[in-house]
């Protein structure tokens, strides 16, 4: 249980107090919950930080500030639709209202509602070390080299305005955690596939997405290369056999790269 908190008033001020006893409190849909995977001394606040709000234009890009809610998010004439659907997986509206994109993205949670999205369209991330200094890594290198950069603060998440994006989610209810989401998309003509398997795995699948780029695949093929990734050792549970689980993934993933390479609707 965290017994201090700081208000911080600027992302390098916030930067600056990170450690490995602390952890920065965004919407707090999950510091403050009960059961919370969080356990830090310290809370840093970074609510009321003006430079990480906002959704704005970047190029090719929009930029979304860490704290912009989902439900900012959603009601943003910007944001591409591929996002969009990606937030609409979170039912609660009074959750939408409070979770934040850069707070979800720092969990790292296995039922991410964001990380295969994110991962399937390169997402780039913002971030800003202990110094103030500001370094851009894609999603699925902040995933890679976490370790590396978990004190670094988000301050903002930036995503293609025309990739193609396809998602899917399975859960029991539209509130209840999701036991498996998968995205395909193509950005800057390159194939991604990314998942999200509760209590197996976060990450994207190179090897099915390359595979998928060079020719098209069937169902078994996909589902030889998901058995040979270490990474998704599924377990039996309520959810499924691990057999089943495999098996959805593969087929999942088979629908919906057909439809971002545009064999399907």
């Amino acid at each position: 249980m965290a017994e201090k908190l700081v208000m911080a008033t600027s992302a390098v001020e916030a930067a600056g107090l990170k450690n490995s006893e602390s952890a920065f409190l965004a919407g707090g849909t999950e510091d403050n919950r009960l059961n919370s995977s969080v356990d830090a001394a310290n809370l840093i606040s970074i609510g009321r930080i003006p430079e990480l709000d906002g959704i704005s234009k970047d190029g090719e890009c929009i930029r979304i500030g860490a704290m912009s809610t989902f439900q900012e998010i959603l009601d943003n004439k910007l944001v591409p639709e591929y996002l969009k659907d990606a937030c609409r997986f979170m039912g609660s509206r009074t959750k939408r209202n409070m979770a934040t994109i850069g707070g979800n993205i720092a969990l790292r949670r296995t039922d991410s509602y964001l990380y295969p999205t994110l991962l399937a369209s390169h997402a780039m991330l913002d971030l800003m070390d202990a110094k103030g200094n500001v370094s851009k890594k894609c999603v699925c290198c902040y995933l890679k080299d976490y370790e590396e950069l978990k004190d670094n603060l988000i301050v903002a998440v930036s995503v293609p305005k025309e990739a193609k994006v396809a998602s899917k989610r399975y859960a029991n209810t539209v509130q209840s955690h999701a036991v498996l989401t998968v995205s395909a998309g193509i950005a800057d003509g390159k194939l991604r596939v990314g998942v999200a398997a509760k209590d197996t795995a976060l990450k994207g699948l190179c090897d099915v997405a390359t595979a998928l780029q060079e020719k098209d695949l069937s169902d078994a093929d996909i589902l030889k290369l998901i058995e040979a990734d270490k990474d998704l050792c599924f377990k039996q549970d309520i959810f499924g056999s691990p057999e089943y689980k495999r098996y959805l993934l593969a087929v999942t993933i088979a629908d919906l790269a057909r439809k971002v390479k545009g064999g399907a609707k």
